[in-house]
């Protein structure tokens, strides 16, 4: 009887432990993890505005002025290549290993894995604007002409409208199917590019930029840690398993890559490199991303944000003129890159944790995410509105979705005086004395990141000047 209450007991227990769950099937999964760093597609990061949140009630719109990140690309060169030449052979070897019952994919995901080819990409499309970027761009201008009538139910004239873009073909063809969306026409001019831009690429023209974050291996530090670090090893592990065959670092941003581009020139569809990760392995690389950019483009580093006070000047200016003077265009639009926009976003303090990012602590609950603001096609849009009592009002919205700005009082918007102060320190912006790189030229990072960062001749003179060591 003993034996056989004990026999019950542990079979009982058996019974009651959970089983092991099937391996995570992509295909099968009906809320798939869509967020992808700075290769979101558009559409999985967009807002709903209404005319009324743009402009508020008893008010009219007199003038719009929009920063726009290009839309949906193809991979550059270097990226093309290898899709091209490596691709197509990782894919055979997969499907191989699964034959040998290896790896761990799913019978749907095996499925849609064979029935990827490499499609039409080739080294002669390197970056520029792929179909689905042009019915982004396209998309997003017909919203606006639905959200701002009154300023953009008019024919195009020079006067009326302001377009530029920098110096490459995936600016160029944005800016032209953004003119398609507001005014049903492709043909209308749209002067040539500079190159350089200062207003556009104003980090191209900074060499205190370049010094201290692009040419600084330093400057990444956060983001090379973690890439090498046991989380990005755990989704190593993760993707060769479930592909059955073995992947290395190297080979993990090739199947990352391939993953995001497929699904952001077909965004309604699954696409096939996707199989090879979990909702979790995604997350994990998402925010390597965005460490990337938050070093490079965001908060990590003050240059950064200093920087980015072209665009910001701009703007003011241009509504300036509108309330004093009652001149300027009712719209002005400007194609350029991620690292323009997130910075200028940056800069208005939008999307700022309270605490830095780093490689210690993967914050699900973050705001710093460019799959939401850093996606293809993302945009910081004001419209400048005059009111009841000669009162104006300045809305502002990210990729459509309203956004509160620091010192405004409104969640949607800034009253004239409010916006002024904020974009005070935007209206002399000289970046001949902000990207003068100094004697130390020595990196600088952020405020809040504590003792990491600080010269060991400074931190020695801290402590030695304190009873630390006593």
């Amino acid at each position: 009887m003993w034996w056989l209450l004990v026999s019950l007991l542990f079979l009982g227990f058996i019974m009651a432990r959970p089983r092991n769950s099937q391996p995570y099937c992509f295909t099968n999964d009906t809320d798939r993890y869509h967020q992808f760093a700075t290769k979101t597609p558009y559409n999985y990061s967009r807002g709903h505005f209404s005319s009324l949140d743009l402009v508020p009630d008893g008010c009219v719109a007199v003038q719009a002025w929009h920063l726009i990140r290009h839309g949906t690309r193809y991979p550059d060169k270097d990226d093309t290549e290898h899709f091209v030449l490596e691709l197509p052979g990782m894919q055979t070897s997969v499907l191989k290993a699964h034959e040998k019952g290896q790896g761990e994919l799913c019978e749907g995901d095996l499925s849609l894995l064979s029935g990827w080819s490499l499609g039409i990409i080739n080294t002669s499309w390197a970056s520029i604007l792929a179909p689905e970027g042009e019915l982004e761009m396209e998309g997003l201008a017909s919203r606006y002409k639905v959200a701002l009538p009154s300023l953009f139910d008019q024919q195009f004239s020079n006067d009326s409208f302001k377009f530029r873009h920098t110096a490459s073909q995936r600016t160029k063809a944005s800016a032209t199917a953004y003119s398609k969306g507001l005014f049903d026409d492709a043909s209308i001019y749209i002067p040539p590019a500079l190159d350089p831009d200062p207003l556009l690429k104003f980090y191209d023209m900074c060499e205190k930029y370049k010094v201290e974050v692009e040419d600084n291996p330093a400057a990444r530090r956060e983001g090379h840690l973690f890439w090498e670090g046991p989380e990005v090893g755990k989704v190593v592990d993760s993707v060769s398993h479930r592909l059955g065959i073995p992947c290395t670092r190297g080979e993990l941003k090739l199947l990352y890559d391939a993953c995001r581009f497929y699904q952001a020139w077909q965004p309604a569809q699954p696409s096939p490199w996707c199989v090879a990760f979990t909702p979790h392995d995604l997350q994990v690389l998402e925010y390597y991303y965005d460490l990337e950019e938050y070093y490079t483009a965001g908060f990590g580093h003050n240059i950064n944000t200093a920087m980015a006070c072209p665009p910001l000047q701009d703007v003011y200016q241009h509504f300036s003129n509108a309330v004093w003077r009652g001149q300027g265009p009712r719209g002005i639009f400007y194609f350029t890159h991620s690292k323009a926009v997130i910075s200028v976003m940056s800069r208005l303090g939008l999307y700022r944790d309270r605490a830095p990012l780093t490689h210690r602590h993967m914050n699900p609950r973050r705001l710093w995410r460019t799959s939401q603001h850093g996606s293809f096609a993302t945009n910081l849009a004001f419209t400048l509105s005059i009111c009841n009592q000669n009162r104006w009002w300045v809305s502002v919205a990210t990729s459509e979705q309203m956004a509160a700005l620091e010192g405004c009082e409104g969640p949607r918007g800034c009253s004239w005086e409010e916006f002024t102060q904020l974009l005070s320190g935007s209206q002399h912006c000289d970046l001949d004395v902000i990207c003068a790189v100094t004697p130390s030229g020595s990196g600088s990072p952020a405020e809040g990141k504590g003792w990491e960062g600080m010269p060991m001749q400074i931190l020695l003179s801290i402590l030695l000047a304190s009873d630390m060591f006593l």
